[in-house]
């Protein structure tokens, strides 16, 4: 598969919550110039409706023009759980309109053990050839659920979204360039903002931020791409210490050989982090593509239930694998977390995979990929007086 990657490229250009799966960036970010849509729906061939978005894309990006005879195809997985019906329908019609079909082999939705009435199997299979549905009789949670979608695909990639998403114009090519110059980097489109209020508008992120996160192992968006790099071009991809969350493209190969994910996490919670560490530190890297967008519509509240303690004890195991000699860093922000990682449980296997991976240090990701974090443990144990 490497073989293949390797003869991919692009023609142009260089290619780069509360719900629990993305964090919103902050809207003084949203270019207003770009915001809105069509007052109409656009109907795909097929016959599924979305609004399609006006064009907002960096300039640069229009002019890009990608060889998709070369590149792989892709396997989409999508897990729901009391997800609206509406919404997913404007998914898949994205994904219809703005993907190639050479490149799409299948949208796989994962039911997480839907109650009755929630399921939608007929319906969504009755929308396309290529969307497919797998059922879990019990329900999962999010991270696991993700693990079972990839597990019965079969395509090069594997593309993990979200049902309650629209796929703009040219959302996948940059993510395939990007895989194919790095395979062992995780492609990250830049996420957009669906108004849950009004979810046929469509608010562009004027500027791209970085994820990274606190001592408190929780996700934040520290400052924009441009604050890291004042040389980078609008189109450029840009590092990002940590992901947001669960919308990003990845080959199967690295996928399965950097340990998905922690078998032991439950629901979702920490998974996004302890992913963003096994990257940097694990031989690969995560990739931010401008020219790539994702709108997503971040909710007010979840539509199922979530257990807080699955999400703390998650937090314990990426403390107690991946910390290391900075386990008192995360105590000091949050006693009641980090103090006692009792309640981790095993991490042997997540220990032989760092081992196998050969992967580097806590240190070295602070002083090599996300020293804003060093700067904050500083600020952390000596706060200033005033």
């Amino acid at each position: 598969m490497f073989a293949v990657f390797a003869s991919i490229f692009a023609i142009g250009a260089a290619a780069a919550s509360a719900d629990g799966t993305c964090m919103l960036q902050q809207r003084s970010h949203i270019s207003k110039s770009h915001s809105g849509v069509h007052h109409h729906h656009y109907h795909h061939k097929h016959g599924i409706p979305f609004a399609m978005p006006k064009e907002g894309r960096p300039h640069g990006c229009l002019s890009q023009m990608y060889e998709t005879s070369k590149m792989p195809s892709v396997s989409v997985v999508i897990p729901y759980l009391h997800e609206n019906f509406t919404l997913i329908e404007h998914t898949i019609g994205s994904l219809l309109a703005n993907t190639p079909p050479e490149l799409l082999d299948e949208i796989l939705f994962v039911d997480d053990a839907n109650a009755q009435g929630w399921d939608y199997t007929a319906a969504l299979q009755a929308l396309h050839p290529k969307v497919k549905v797998h059922r879990n009789e019990k329900r999962q949670g999010l991270i696991k659920a993700k693990v079972t979608g990839a597990s019965v695909t079969k395509s090069p990639v594997i593309v993990f979204l979200e049902p309650h998403i629209i796929a703009n114009r040219q959302w996948l090519e940059p993510l395939l360039a990007q895989l194919a110059a790095e395979p062992q980097s995780v492609a990250v489109p830049i996420i957009d903002i669906i108004p849950e209020a009004n979810t046929d508008a469509y608010e562009y992120v004027g500027s791209p931020m970085y994820g990274g996160f606190g001592w408190n192992l929780e996700f934040t968006w520290p400052g924009t791409a441009k604050s890291r790099n004042q040389s980078m071009k609008p189109t450029d991809a840009f590092n990002m210490p940590a992901l947001s969350g669960g919308i990003f493209a990845i080959t199967r190969d690295w996928w399965e050989r950097s340990g998905t994910y922690d078998s032991q996490m439950t629901e979702w919670g920490g998974e996004q982090i302890e992913m963003s560490l096994r990257m940097w530190r694990c031989g690969g890297a995560i990739r931010s593509l401008p020219c790539s967008r994702i709108g997503h519509m971040f909710r007010q509240t979840r539509p199922y239930t979530f257990h807080g303690e699955a999400g703390q004890r998650n937090n314990e195991r990426v403390a107690a694998v991946w910390l290391e000699n900075h386990i008192k860093d995360a105590a000091k922000a949050d006693p009641n977390q980090f103090a006692n990682l009792a309640g981790a449980g095993n991490i042997d296997e997540r220990l032989a995979l760092k081992k196998k991976l050969q992967c580097k240090t806590m240190d070295w990701y602070l002083d090599n990929i996300y020293p804003e974090l060093k700067k904050a443990r500083t600020a952390l144990w000596f706060p200033s007086s005033d």
